[in-house]
């Protein structure tokens, strides 16, 4: 039946909406300008700010921190596609090569459990789904690592997207904290908190 629906509607790349080459989300040309951060020298390892940008002086609430792209060139049209074009499909291959990067830093076999960022729920309404909770869900079934829904927004806020980088930091402060039935399932756990 897939070939059949194929064959009527074709794949398309998930950045330019030309044909993709066989199994891949997409085209020659986009995954050549897709960029990879174990890949540029130029930029800090822990991060991948530029090395002019890098902000690991600064206070951290995290152990490690894995990026699988760089947000540019096709990357850009592509996420933009997940987030506000309704392309939840999309999340499968991102979620794919989110485990070869974590796999490529010796960080896969330190989790535990893998959770996501939440959205309100006037958000998830209106987009249809929480792409972060999509990532999560397709990371653990090709992990094998278990997810659950750990965390709670603890109020509106304006998009992110719609902010510049000092507004961006200041508006999720002390938005996020865990959902009280479930301390437990992440005391002493190493948790993944998956981000677009």
């Amino acid at each position: 039946m897939k070939k059949v629906i194929d064959r009527i509607f074709p794949p398309r790349c998930c950045s330019c909406d030309d044909i993709p080459e066989k199994d891949s989300p997409t085209c020659l040309k986009c995954k050549e300008l897709i960029l990879h951060p174990a890949n540029e020298l130029s930029r800090c390892g822990i991060c991948f700010m530029s090395n002019e940008k890098c902000i690991c002086s600064k206070r951290q609430y995290y152990d490690k921190f894995c990026a699988s792209f760089i947000y540019e060139g096709s990357v850009t049209k592509t996420i933009f596609k997940l987030k506000f074009r309704s392309r939840p499909d999309i999340a499968k291959s991102f979620a794919r090569q989110m485990m070869l990067s974590l796999k490529e830093r010796d960080m896969l076999s330190d989790i535990d459990i893998i959770t996501f960022i939440p959205m309100s729920s006037f958000a998830k309404f209106t987009r249809g789904y929480n792409q972060s909770q999509l990532l999560a869900k397709y990371l653990s079934q090709y992990s094998g690592i278990p997810y659950d829904g750990l965390l709670m927004k603890l109020h509106r806020t304006k998009a992110q997207h719609t902010l510049n980088n000092i507004s961006r930091s200041g508006n999720l402060l002390g938005l996020f904290e865990p959902i009280k039935d479930k301390t437990e399932l992440i005391r002493g756990k190493t948790v993944l908190v998956v981000d677009d």
